[in-house]
């Protein structure tokens, strides 16, 4: 991508917000998101699912950069091997994504996470007509992460105890947390 990576992302991630503005329930900008220095991004809350999405651009490298949705399944689950086992189901299952445990510092519960990085190169305007394709992906992305949020928060909560994300600052730093590589 080169020097202009940083707009390249955050146009990218305004128009992703745009849309989602007119398909869910909330979209906000966690405020820690406005203090994380090569990060752009913005949070859905949806029928009870909270997705987190983002762009971030390695500090002393342009070229290398992360484009990402997330959500947790679970979080607080006490049986971390349970956990990890219905990760790994889900994980044989996924066409694309990827779920896994983050584990308290203490070992005392984990939260089951499910991230999608889109890895299509972003085009210099995702509005321009020749990049429909890539305006299929982010929409299709996004789409699974915000049924995810959902649905894999009841699949799970039926097997293993569980809470959901809630959309407060605290969860959505949480969820960011639990995606940073």
């Amino acid at each position: 991508m080169g020097v202009d990576t940083r707009h390249v992302v955050g146009r990218t991630i305004e128009f992703l917000r745009s849309d989602a503005e007119r398909q869910y329930d909330r979209v906000w900008t966690p405020s820690f998101l406005h203090l994380t220095p090569d990060v752009q991004g913005f949070t859905v809350f949806h029928r009870g699912g909270l997705v987190l999405v983002y762009g971030a651009v390695a500090p002393g490298d342009p070229a290398r950069w992360t484009f990402r949705m997330a959500c947790v399944a679970g979080a607080d689950v006490a049986d971390i091997s349970g956990a990890m086992a219905w990760a790994n189901i889900r994980n044989r299952l996924a066409d694309e994504g990827r779920y896994y445990c983050v584990v308290k510092p203490d070992q005392s519960a984990c939260h089951v996470v499910f991230a999608l990085d889109v890895r299509t190169p972003l085009p210099d305007d995702v509005a321009a007509p020749q990049a429909q394709a890539v305006r299929d992906q982010l929409h299709s992305s996004l789409a699974v992460c915000v049924h995810n949020a959902t649905a894999d928060f009841r699949d799970l909560a039926s097997y293993l105890p569980a809470r959901p994300l809630a959309p407060t600052e605290i969860d959505a730093w949480t969820l960011f947390a639990g995606t940073q590589d």
